[in-house]
């Protein structure tokens, strides 16, 4: 019997560490697919046109992610559960994301049309939400995969829907195809995900999907608290692009929209971190070890905000340069949004990160609450900043609001948790930022009026070397060892 329970334990370890390890490295390859067809894309398009682009992707994004519905997570849960029909319960997903992705493909132009955009727009934007169509089914078939943990074969598909769409886009440009015609190479490529994952479900583990009217309406029910969770969540982050599409010319929406996606792609690498911490903090708080818990929240915060801080502390010297070489002198005026938005980044992964703590103590709904006070708190600054500084007071906006949504998710955690952040540890880790800025502004000056000869490539190396180096003497990689140990 012994014997018997070892080996499933063993072969259920054996399944989340092939799949964590794939689903890492999918990761990587898709945000590295991202950035290739992300540059591609932004030394095609003028900055005008760059802002529609930037617009119906922003617009898109926030429909789809409603219309998911968080419909998927119930899903996994109640296939989990003992008893319940797999068939039953996959099929009606499909059904009613079918039904809202129909819905968010209206709401996208309806959208757009409140906006006053062009006819082009509209087109692109139509193209743009038939993923909508291609992603309800493949959400909903994956759940097949979660539950049986083989989440490595999601990773696969997903991976190599990318690279279909990587490469068509990259193909496109080369032809100089005009917008409309960059959004289709990812409706085609979730458009195979979606029938490769419906034929390995079905073929390899029997998935036969029904749709069940009765399951109807308790799948709506227990997804309802999730969809004003994401929507919240994701109005308060993109609220500064839309504002400044609705206010502003496209051609600086394209400015700020180029600004912001390589800091996106950063700002989701950190989810690598946070997927390994995640599992750990809640095993602390599950197993009462209050101090661990409490120590592990505190260097994980550190950690997170020393993988950030650097980036806007690289782009102080370097964001100009870098702006005019990787994009061109077109996209000039991106640097300064580019500088504002990496301090934003790093407020935002901090907030992510007490929001987790919030969930595992079973306090989701305050992060509910704290979310929608940001929404109201969102509008005035983007409107009165943007108004007045265009892209920069976009900028400042976004600053703002993360600034605020950290100071409010800290007062939740301290309320609620009775914990909070050790000021030594991170005035540690901001100390190393400061050191890393005095000795690259140091060398700066010395290349302004002695002819120094320190190009910014230089000044990068020179202000990470500095950074790691004030790390290690403030030993806080040393305090992220001791907690994990």
């Amino acid at each position: 019997m012994t014997s018997a329970a070892s080996s499933v334990d063993s072969s259920v370890t054996r399944k989340v560490v092939v799949s964590t390890t794939t689903q890492v490295a999918a990761k990587v390859l898709h945000l590295v697919l991202n950035i290739v067809s992300t540059l591609a894309i932004v030394r095609h398009l003028a900055p005008g046109a760059y802002g529609v682009y930037v617009l119906v992707l922003t617009v898109t994004t926030i429909v789809g992610l409603v219309a998911d519905f968080g419909l998927p997570k119930v899903a996994v849960r109640e296939v989990s559960a003992a008893g319940a029909n797999e068939n039953d319960i996959v099929g009606t997903i499909v059904a009613l994301r079918l039904l809202l992705a129909v819905a968010g493909i209206v709401v996208t132009q309806v959208v757009l049309l409140a906006m006053r955009q062009p006819p082009s727009a509209l087109l692109a934007a139509a193209v743009a939400s038939l993923v909508f169509l291609s992603e309800a089914v493949l959400a909903a078939i994956v759940v097949s995969f979660q539950v049986r943990l083989v989440q490595q074969v999601e990773a696969f598909i997903r991976t190599g829907a990318e690279l279909v769409e990587t490469a068509a886009i990259v193909v496109l440009v080369a032809v100089s195809a005009d917008l409309v015609w960059l959004f289709v190479p990812p409706v085609v490529g979730s458009a195979l995900g979606a029938l490769v994952a419906f034929r390995l479900a079905r073929g390899r583990f029997g998935v036969r999907i029904r749709f069940s009217r009765g399951l109807v309406r308790m799948l709506m029910r227990e997804s309802l608290p999730i969809a004003p969770a994401l929507l919240l969540s994701v109005l308060y982050r993109k609220l500064d692009s839309l504002s400044l599409a609705a206010m502003r010319p496209s051609r600086e929406v394209g400015l700020y929209g180029s600004a912001a996606q390589p800091i996106e792609y950063y700002f989701l690498t950190t989810a690598l971190f946070i997927n390994v911490m995640f599992p750990l903090l809640s095993r602390a708080y599950g197993d009462q070890e209050r101090q661990r818990f409490l120590n592990l929240y505190r260097r994980g915060a550190e950690a997170l905000i020393a993988f950030t801080v650097i980036v806007p502390v690289l782009l102080l010297f370097a964001a100009r340069p870098l702006v005019r070489q990787v994009y061109g002198p077109g996209y000039a005026q991106a640097a300064v949004p580019l500088v504002l938005l990496s301090v934003a980044m790093v407020f935002l992964v901090l907030a992510v990160w007490q929001s987790l703590a919030l969930l595992i103590g079973g306090y989701q709904r305050v992060t509910l609450h704290y979310n929608a006070l940001t929404l109201l708190v969102a509008p005035v600054l983007c409107v009165g900043l943007i108004a007045r500084f265009g892209i920069v007071g976009a900028g400042c906006a976004a600053v703002g609001i993360a600034v605020f949504v950290v100071g409010a998710s800290a007062w939740a955690v301290r309320r609620h948790l009775g914990i909070r952040l050790e000021v030594r540890g991170v005035v540690r880790v901001l100390a190393a930022a400061a050191v890393s800025v005095a000795v690259t502004g140091a060398v700066a000056l010395l290349r302004e009026s002695q002819g120094l000869f320190a190009p910014w490539p230089l000044l990068v190396i020179i202000a990470l070397v500095a950074y790691v180096a004030a790390l290690f003497v403030l030993r806080v990689p040393r305090a992220l060892r001791e907690v994990l140990a």
